[in-house]
């Protein structure tokens, strides 16, 4: 059995699994990443998370998932705090040729809204010692690296649903664009996840 606690998802924690795009913090950084924009009306915030592709078979694909919360998890959570809900993770997968990026649609920017969990591989599996998870914030994007392992979404908080626009390479193959995800299943309690 692996327990892992959750932890704060920032740029630095994150970076051996992928990027982020995290605008408060990226805004806290500005002096070496401020662009004006729009005439003077906004700033823009250049290269804070780096899509891939390994395949030339593959173009670029917004997706769109609505994710629900399970029971155990359909509840309020504070950033940087632990609550002590085990949460089990039956499945980790990859993709082996593209990036993910997932960005939440419609949670305010300071509220927990979902959980990440990754792994790095060895042998072509998870390395389940290198087994991380994050808690993100409303106005976190988290984008994947190429084969990175990583849990599908897992929704914090007290809503009913929580929306992710999606962009990954996927196959032009249109009976197969999922084809670039490869999965390991895991018995209940085999992983945990405390938040």
């Amino acid at each position: 059995m692996v327990t892992v606690i959750a932890e704060t998802l920032t740029i630095e924690s994150f970076k051996e699994y992928g990027t982020i795009i995290s605008p408060d913090e990226e805004i806290s950084r500005l002096h070496s990443l401020e662009k004006g924009a729009n005439q003077g009306t906004a700033i823009k915030l250049l290269q804070v998370s780096r899509v891939e592709n390994g395949s030339t078979k593959e173009a670029p694909n917004w997706n769109l998932f609505r994710c629900f919360p399970q029971p155990h998890l359909n509840r309020a959570f504070a950033q940087g705090s632990n609550q002590g809900i085990s949460h089990s993770i039956k499945v980790l997968e990859k993709h082996p040729c593209s990036s993910q990026t997932f960005v939440p649609m419609g949670r305010a920017s300071a509220e927990v809204a979902y959980l990440v969990v990754v792994a790095k591989e060895f042998e072509n599996k998870p390395d389940l010692s290198t087994l991380r998870a994050f808690t993100c914030l409303g106005n976190q994007a988290v984008t994947y690296g190429i084969g990175v392992w990583h849990a599908p979404m897992i929704v914090l908080g007290k809503q009913e649903h929580l929306d992710f626009a999606v962009l990954i390479y996927e196959s032009l193959e249109q009976e197969k664009p999922e084809k670039d995800c490869v999965e390991v299943h895991y018995n209940d309690g085999d992983i945990y996840i405390t938040v």
